[in-house]
Formats: structure tokens, C-alpha cells, sequence
């Protein structure tokens, strides 16, 4: 039987941008609601300070050969809240962070085979340990649910 180690929990508050400060390499892929395994990537992100924005880099290699730039500008609030956008987002995501969790929801324009589609976001970050982020995201299109991204991050 499994059994919580009380050593290995903690109560900091997971802070999405010294976590993502330099350089970090991401794993993952997107499975539909079905199960099926319809896309995997690697990633390598760079996230750095620009004024009072966290600004985070993303290149992304999927594994059928394309290549993929995404900026992210993260504005961080005092109450532990956060606005994320991007080129494809048309509103901000809002974001909040707690202990060694963070919330992300959003909604992005993003290619999809030969078309693009919005699709709609809900990020949960969960800190492992100084080096390592696991994330799911949920993913919905007109609310309906369409699968799910899971990625793992190191710090590099």
C-alpha cells in the first residue's frame, strides 16, 4: 500500500517564474478523449524577466517534423495571480499559484492538421521537486472535452 511521506510534502507556493527562469526542456503529447496518442513533442523553454513581465520562450519539435515558436508574457499580481497571453491567445489566460501547484486557464487558436481552431485550456502545474513540473492540461472545444496534454519539465 502507498503511503504518504510527510517529508516529501511541502506548503511553499509553486512561482511559476523561478521555476521557468532559464532554461528548462519539456516533454510531451496530446491524447484525445478516445485514449489515442495523436501527437508527442520535446520543447525547449527560456523564461526570463523583461521589466515586470516573465517573458517564456517556447520552440517546440512535434514528432511528425514540425517546428513550432510561442511567446508567452506572464504579469504577476501580489494576491499570487497571474495574466499569461500570447499571439494565439485573444484574451489573457488567468492564472494563480499555490502550494506546489499552479492553475492556467485559457483559450488559444491553435493549427490543428491543415486548420486552425480555438480551443480551450485548463493547466494544472504540479512542482515535483526543484527540477521537475509535471502538467495536464485539459482540453475542451466548445466546452465539449477533446483530450488532454501531458508534459513533464526539467530544469536544464
Amino acid at each position: 500500500m502507498l503511503q504518504r511521506n510527510p517529508d516529501a510534502i511541502s506548503s511553499s507556493i509553486f512561482n511559476m517564474a523561478d521555476y521557468f527562469e532559464g532554461r528548462t526542456r519539456a516533454w510531451g503529447m496530446f491524447e484525445s478523449i478516445t485514449g489515442k496518442i495523436k501527437q508527442s513533442f520535446v520543447a525547449n523553454i527560456e523564461g526570463r524577466w523583461v521589466g515586470d513581465e516573465f517573458v517564456l520562450e517556447e520552440d517546440f519539435t512535434f514528432s511528425n517534423g514540425e517546428k513550432e515558436a510561442r511567446v508567452w508574457r506572464l504579469r504577476f499580481n501580489d494576491d499570487g495571480s497571474f495574466l499569461a497571453s500570447c499571439a494565439d491567445t485573444p484574451t489573457p489566460g488567468i492564472g494563480t499559484m499555490s502550494a506546489m501547484r499552479g492553475d492556467l486557464a485559457y483559450s488559444m487558436n491553435l493549427k490543428v492538421g491543415r486548420k486552425k481552431m480555438m480551443l480551450s485550456f485548463c493547466d494544472l502545474f504540479y512542482q515535483i521537486d526543484e527540477t521537475t513540473v509535471l502538467n495536464r492540461a485539459r482540453v475542451k472545444k466548445f466546452g465539449i472535452p477533446v483530450g488532454q496534454v501531458l508534459i513533464a519539465f526539467r530544469k536544464t
